[in-house]
């Protein structure tokens, strides 16, 4: 049987303004902007993300504007992303393009990596509008599932990161 794609429409930073559900988070990451940047572009984000199965780009790399991936969730949710910034190093923001079910009108991501005195600032935010009738969950969702996580996305990276950088140096 062939997957159900339902199409979400595109939106830009003007969401991170008007919608209702919306998170940032910042982390500090005691390792370099090149190294935080790797890990955020690599394979490995849903090892330390809750709820996430697999991360697949679909785009080859190197990767930029027009970037495609597809995010894997827990209860056979998967998501389309298309990025539409790309700062190679700095930045990368994307759109939600399609997923298999009807939650998300709107679903922007951005993702900020600065550098520190004692490494990297991770910055994000995530902004998002529901289709009816999930709308009306828009309480229960945000609190049992798209808080926690965003959460775990951002406040995992330094564990991912160290024990990777443990991994390579044994």
């Amino acid at each position: 049987m062939a997957t159900r794609w339902y199409p979400i429409e595109e939106a830009d930073d003007s969401l991170f303004a008007t919608a209702k559900l919306y998170h940032a988070r910042t982390v500090e990451v005691p390792f370099s902007v090149e190294e935080t940047w790797a890990a955020l572009t690599g394979d490995g984000v849903s090892s330390w993300t809750k709820g996430m199965r697999r991360l697949t780009w679909t785009s080859p790399r190197p990767f930029g504007v027009g970037t495609t991936r597809e995010i894997e969730m827990d209860g056979d949710f998967t998501l389309r992303e298309r990025f539409f910034r790309w700062e190679e190093g700095t930045r990368k923001t994307f759109s939600a393009t399609e997923a298999t079910r009807p939650i998300f009108r709107h679903l922007v991501e951005d993702y900020v990596v600065e550098p520190t005195e004692n490494g990297a600032r991770f910055g994000w935010r995530w902004a998002a509008e529901l289709n009816s009738p999930w709308s009306f969950l828009q309480g229960p969702l945000d609190r049992f599932f798209f808080a926690p996580t965003g959460r775990s996305h951002i406040d995992g990276l330094p564990a991912y990161m160290a024990s990777r950088h443990g991994a390579a140096h044994r």
